[in-house]
This record gives C-alpha cells, sequence and structure tokens, in this order.
C-alpha cells in the first residue's frame, strides 16, 4: 500500500532558511530523507543546541552550511530531489532559479506539510489570509472552538508551523482525526503552494503590502487570491463583500468557468444579500438553512474592522454546527491581542495606544479611525515600496500631531508636506526621541498612538520589539 511518506521516504533534501520554519522541516524529515542539506545566508546564526548539542550532530544524514553566499552557489543543489524554502527567503535567489531549471521541485514548508496530511485530516482545515486581521481572526476561530470543546490547533504564519502538527507515524488508523487545523497563511507561504486544498478558505481584506518582495499590487492580490485556487464545490470559502478587490477578482474567475467552492459572504452593511451582515449592536447570519444572532454590546474587540473579524471568525465555527450561544461566549471573552491597537493606560493624562502591528498604511487608517481628532501619531519604519497616499488623505481628519521614524520617514514627509494638512509635523531619530515628544507634544486627555503604516526592521528585529520598546520607554519614567 502506498504510503503519503513516499514522496519524501529516501529522498535527498535541501532546506533554504534555518528559521523556525526551517528547522522544523529538518527536524521532521531527519528519520524519513536520506539525506538533508539545511543552508542559511547569516553566517552569524547560533544553532548549537538545536540539534542534539551542536551544528556538527550526530545525525550522518544532515549537513548545514552557513554563509553570506551560500544562496549563489549551485554546486549544492547537485543531487537533490526536493528544495523547501522558508517563507523569509526571496523567491529570485540563484540557488531557487537553478533547482526549476533543473526540474527540481521547489515547495514552501505549507506545501510539504499539506502533502503529508491524511485525506481526512485535510478535510478538517481551515486557511486564514488577507492582508490585515489574520491572527486576530486565526486566535479568535481556535479560541470560540476550543472553548466549544472540539480539538484544535493555531498555526501556519503566527508561530507554529502547519509541519510541526503533522504526526509522522504511517500505522493505518489516524491519531489525529478529530483535530481541526486553523492555518494563517501569508503571501510568502502562497508563493511556494501548489496543492494546498483547505476545506474553508477565509479572505479578509487585499489592500497594498510587501510590494517590496512581489513587486506590484496586483501580483500580491493574486497570490492572496491563489488559496482559493484547489478548491471546489465540495469546499467553502468565507470572503468579505465590503472589500471591492475581492469582489472583482471572483467575478473575474467565475466568468473563467473555474469549479469553485460555496461561498459564505459578510459585510457590515446589512442590504448586501449577506450570509453575515452587522446592524443595531448584533451579527445576524443564515448559513445551511440555520439562522443565528450573535450580540456585540460591551465585547473588548473594538471598531468595524474587528465587527468583520469577528464574522469571519463566526462563518467556519457556525459551518460546523457551533451554536449562536457557543459563538458569543467566546467572542465576548476574547481580549485584543498584543500590539493591534493595544490600550495601555494613561501616561501624564495621555491615552496611550500600541498598534505596532500596524505594518501597512491600510492597517494604520484603520486604526485611527474609530478616534476623533486627537490623536499624536508615530509612524515609520522600514519602506516596503508601498503607496502612502492613501494614508496621508486620512491623517487629516484624526491627526493633531505627527512625529515621523524610521527609513521611510523622508518619503512620508515628501508626501505630507504637498498635501493640504493642519496638524504638526515632527522627525525624530530614534523611537526614545519620539515618545519623549509625543508626550511633551500631546494635550492631556488626547492621544498617543505607535502605529507605524511600515515594518519595523530598519530598526527592530520584529513588531514585537518595537511594541515593546514603546511601552517600556512610556512607563519607565
Amino acid at each position: 500500500m502506498e504510503s503519503r511518506f513516499d514522496l519524501i521516504k529516501d529522498k535527498k533534501l535541501l532546506v533554504i532558511g534555518l528559521g523556525k520554519t526551517g528547522l522544523s522541516v529538518i527536524r521532521k524529515m531527519l528519520d524519513f530523507s536520506s539525506y538533508i542539506i539545511g543552508i542559511d545566508n547569516n553566517h552569524n546564526l547560533d544553532l548549537s543546541g538545536t540539534f542534539n548539542g551542536s551544528i556538527n550532530t550526530e545525525y550522518s544524514n544532515l549537513k548545514i552550511i552557513l554563509g553570506e553566499d551560500i544562496f549563489q552557489d549551485k554546486k549544492i543543489i547537485e543531487e537533490i530531489d526536493l528544495v523547501v524554502v522558508s517563507p523569509g527567503v526571496p523567491g529570485d535567489i540563484p540557488l531557487i532559479r537553478f533547482a526549476e531549471e533543473n526540474d527540481i521541485p521547489v515547495w514552501s514548508e505549507l506545501e510539504l506539510a499539506w502533502r503529508l496530511l491524511s485525506i481526512e485530516e485535510q478535510r478538517k482545515t481551515i486557511a486564514v489570509t488577507g492582508t490585515n486581521g489574520k491572527t486576530t481572526v486565526v486566535t479568535l476561530i481556535g479560541r470560540i472552538f476550543k472553548d466549544s470543546g472540539k480539538n484544535c490547533v493555531v498555526c501556519g504564519n503566527i508561530g507554529l508551523p502547519l509541519i510541526d502538527t503533522v504526526n509522522m507515524e504511517d500505522k493505518g488508523d489516524n491519531l489525529q482525526s478529530d483535530l481541526i487545523r486553523v492555518i494563517e497563511v501569508s503571501s510568502f507561504q502562497l508563493e511556494r503552494m501548489y496543492s494546498f486544498k483547505p476545506y474553508v478558505s477565509i479572505i479578509l481584506n487585499i489592500t497594498s503590502d510587501h510590494i517590496d518582495r512581489h513587486k506590484s499590487f496586483e501580483s500580491y492580490g493574486n497570490l492572496k487570491i491563489k488559496l482559493l485556487s484547489n478548491q471546489d464545490k465540495d469546499d467553502w470559502s468565507v470572503i468579505n463583500m465590503d472589500d471591492q478587490y475581492i469582489n472583482k477578482k471572483i467575478r473575474h474567475i467565475s466568468k473563467a468557468g473555474k469549479s469553485l467552492p460555496e461561498f459564505i459572504r459578510f459585510s457590515l452593511e446589512p442590504g448586501n444579500d449577506a450570509d453575515f451582515f452587522y446592524k443595531d449592536n448584533h451579527i445576524y447570519y443564515r448559513i445551511k438553512k440555520a439562522d443565528g444572532k450573535i450580540g456585540t454590546e460591551n465585547i473588548s474587540l473594538k471598531g468595524s474592522h474587528n465587527i468583520s473579524n469577528i464574522m469571519a471568525s463566526a462563518a467556519p465555527a457556525a459551518l460546523m454546527d457551533i451554536g449562536e450561544k457557543n459563538i458569543e461566549r467566546s467572542v465576548r471573552g476574547f481580549e485584543p491581542l498584543d500590539h493591534r491597537v493595544e490600550y495601555l493606560g494613561h501616561v501624564k493624562k495621555i491615552r496611550c495606544f500600541n498598534d505596532s502591528k500596524s505594518t501597512n498604511p491600510d492597517a494604520t487608517i484603520v486604526a485611527i479611525n474609530d478616534f476623533r481628532k486627537e490623536i499624536t501619531l508615530i509612524i515609520g519604519g522600514k519602506d516596503k515600496d508601498m503607496d502612502f497616499s492613501g494614508l496621508v488623505a486620512a491623517l487629516d481628519k484624526k491627526v493633531k500631531n505627527l512625529i515621523l521614524i524610521g527609513e521611510s520617514a523622508p518619503k512620508i514627509y515628501d508626501l505630507v508636506i504637498k498635501s493640504k494638512h493642519d496638524y504638526r509635523i515632527y522627525r525624530c531619530r530614534t523611537l526614545e526621541e519620539a515618545v519623549k515628544k509625543g508626550l511633551e507634544i500631546t494635550a492631556p486627555g488626547e492621544v498617543l498612538m505607535l502605529s507605524p503604516a511600515c515594518a519595523s526592521m530598519d530598526m527592530f528585529k520584529d513588531y514585537k520589539e518595537r511594541g515593546n520598546k514603546f511601552k517600556s520607554l512610556l512607563f519607565s519614567g
């Protein structure tokens, strides 16, 4: 009998990128692949203790190579059967191009893990993508399912790679047949996705992001829609009717005659013929001939964007027969995640918010939308070649003081001074200077917010380090 593990059994595997995802792939494959090479272009990467004590492991079938130019070394690809590339590795490096020229498969970890799941396991998957809100939605879905007594794991781009949920014992009986996998999926992961076919896909929104990697908004948008590409009438897809780009793309796919999943549509507008809609502090839905109503008064998730997130989270739960009262109870008990319009309290009578997770302009627009014109806003960071014009147009309604930091500060400054604006503009070299200035110029009772609209890697390891630094600076005095 053919095993689902035959695709890796005795194969020679190259893993490119030795972050969390790459290391998880190696650990899972060590007992199956005949030979594994793991490479990373960070020659200072500390892997001591990762594999039984040192880089020079006791595994005779594993070789680790670190070096700044390692992604250029085509000799590494010789006799390799399969390449697995980590999400953070660009798809156009010479090593990947050479593999493709020689018809060597190049997969993402998502693709590899998917092919190692049984058919029964694949039928219990929920995959979430979108520019903003992914982590909130997958976490809330996980909470709803777990609160209802379901066996559920949240994984993917959120931190736990999908490969780590794969049971590598092939005994005929599936030990995880009841496990529901809720998978956060990024555009980077979708670049090398070929057979991934979740039972439920969720597309939250598509706005400009990662243009430095994907070269154009259209390429980025096509990758997000790719989540639907293998689904058919036996599957489901939850989509945001309020996102015009998503609707346009689906209409185009429908006209092409491709088989599509059953759609569950959600909208903030009650008149949109949606399956889920919002009215009078309640979310109403009708799905599989069942009606439901979820109250949203006095919940911790604030803002219209979070109402959309709740609808997207409730849809797969209702689809899988979790009742409205159970869904509502989980929503009421759910606290906003750190670094997402996170209320920090008062400092010098100023209300302070940490929104470090807003790493693109549209996320910042959403973050400031529910405030009056009362914000001292700290923005800026790594420039991902994004269009800030929409953000600049939105600032005038909400911002009294704008503080610019980071690599993108000159670009945003040039746009702002050319626009009609009635707020003051400051430029600071560091986040420390920005926080100090913010506390000086913000009036008591008003708002100081970090919502950078940019990635963090010009100044920080990631958005979490940036947000935690903001918190410590506020309360260190």
